[in-house]
């Protein structure tokens, strides 16, 4: 049975479902306006400073009271921000989900994970070897976080599922809504997952494949991981997505070398040439992520989430003219926030808000690793 929202939550749900509300400017709103509530009062003001010409569409109470029907109806839970079972890892990445619909075993999300990510396209001892490592980590206490991909995902999967001991688990990160299960062929170990584990997406209920969302959730596997392990990577695998950040969210890579004359070996092996730690054992990484979990958990109790690091009040004369300096630096290229922030000589704060204002009149697109860009718009707008 879903759990039933407070007005904040609800507010919070309605919110992320609003147009080109995406994670930062979610963050940024709340820390400026202090509640979701206030910020919904605000995001058509804030949308029209921005450039937008034509009303935003802010979710109505019709699209919210169906996302939470549907949860209710298949077993889900929603997690807002401020949900006791919100990852508390994952609060601490910049662009972390608003909110997270999840089946099965919530209290798994609070527990130390390692991901475990790989080609799907995988050799029959490359599937041996990541349940392995699978089965070896879910017995020593972590869980196993994975995308439920064919290939590597699945195998890790089953190897954590075959362990009997309540110490671990497995987390599976969707990039369709939690009620949809892709590929059609793993339906049996989504239902194992729902039923011992527990499954996660970012993304609405009812939400179907969509090639532009497995990418993004590649934040999710390794923000709730304190390290990540990949196996057989090919050189332009999704895989080095969630290596790349993982190493941004400061979290450990750890990587399994193979022959170097197979294709689906050479992300793996560029990683270690470019610095993940090279295993070949589970005990390799067991032996390390101990120290690894006990920085990331005291870390997260100093208080950096969405709501630890408020933004104070601009007055809207500052905004004007701040506003003119950020669009004159922004191009179609992309770049990044802190180099925009250098160039401008503008408070972090100040730049936060007119991208907020940029992003919902959609003016601007944002990127992975705190990188942005200037929507290109052509003559016939």
């Amino acid at each position: 049975m879903t759990n039933m929202l407070t007005h904040e939550e609800y507010c919070q749900l309605r919110l992320s479902l609003s147009e080109n509300v995406g994670p930062i400017t979610f963050r940024d709103l709340i820390r400026y306006y202090k509640t979701a509530d206030e910020a919904l009062k605000h995001l058509p003001d804030i949308a029209t400073r921005g450039g937008r010409k034509r009303p935003i569409k802010i979710a109505d109470t019709k699209t919210v009271d169906a996302q939470i029907r549907a949860a209710y109806q298949n077993d889900a839970l929603i997690l807002t921000l401020t949900a006791h079972d919100y990852p508390r890892l994952l609060k601490e990445v910049e662009d972390c989900p608003p909110v997270l619909f999840a089946k099965g075993y919530t209290p798994l999300l609070s527990k130390s994970g390692v991901g475990i990510v790989g080609s799907r396209n995988c050799s029959q001892n490359g599937q041996n070897m990541a349940r392995r490592f699978g089965y070896a980590l879910a017995e020593g206490g972590y869980v196993v976080t994975s995308g439920m991909a064919r290939g590597i995902d699945r195998a890790a999967h089953e190897g954590a599922l075959a362990s009997f001991n309540a110490k671990g688990g497995t987390v599976a990160v969707l990039g369709t809504g939690v009620d949809v299960i892709y590929p059609n062929e793993n339906e049996e170990i989504y239902r194992q997952i729902v039923e011992r584990g527990c499954v996660i997406s970012e993304f609405p209920m009812g939400t179907k494949p969509n090639v532009c969302n497995f990418p993004r959730r590649n934040r999710i596997i390794s923000g709730l991981s304190v390290g990540v392990l990949v196996i057989e990577a090919g050189e332009m695998s999704g895989s080095l997505i969630t290596a790349r950040t993982a190493v941004a969210q400061n979290r450990e890579v750890y990587a399994i070398p193979g022959s170097p004359v197979d294709p689906r070996n050479a992300g793996s092996n560029l990683l270690i040439k470019n610095g993940a730690h090279l295993v070949t054992t589970p005990e390799d990484i067991l032996s390390s992520v101990a120290l690894d979990t006990t920085k990331l958990l005291l870390d997260s109790e100093q208080g950096t989430g969405v709501y630890d690091k408020p933004l104070s009040f601009i007055d809207e004369t500052d905004l004007d003219k701040a506003r003119a300096i950020v669009l004159g630096r922004l191009t179609p290229e992309v770049t990044d926030m802190n180099q925009l922030i250098r160039s401008t000589g503008l408070p972090i704060s100040l730049v936060s808000i007119i991208l907020v204002e940029l992003e919902l009149a959609g003016k601007i697109e944002r990127f992975a690793g705190n990188k942005i860009s200037l929507v290109y718009e052509n003559e016939w707008g």
